[in-house]
């Protein structure tokens, strides 16, 4: 197992900052991309993200 450190990972939200979406370390875009190794695809963990998303009613506010 093994950790990262990015400068655009909010802690808080857990998204990326440069991005301003959910943080996938790998992801297209994503500063880590080709300069690490990760055990699942980030594409694969990024369709597993949308899929949870599609399946979580929506709260809105009004």
């Amino acid at each position: 197992m093994g950790s990262f450190a990015c400068p655009h990972y909010d802690t808080a939200k857990d998204g990326c900052l440069r991005l301003k979406t959910d943080c996938v370390p790998g992801r297209r875009g994503c500063v880590l991309r080709g300069k690490s190794v990760f055990a699942f695809s980030a594409e694969e963990r990024v369709r597993e993200l949308e899929e949870e998303k599609k399946s979580k009613p929506s709260r809105r506010r009004r």
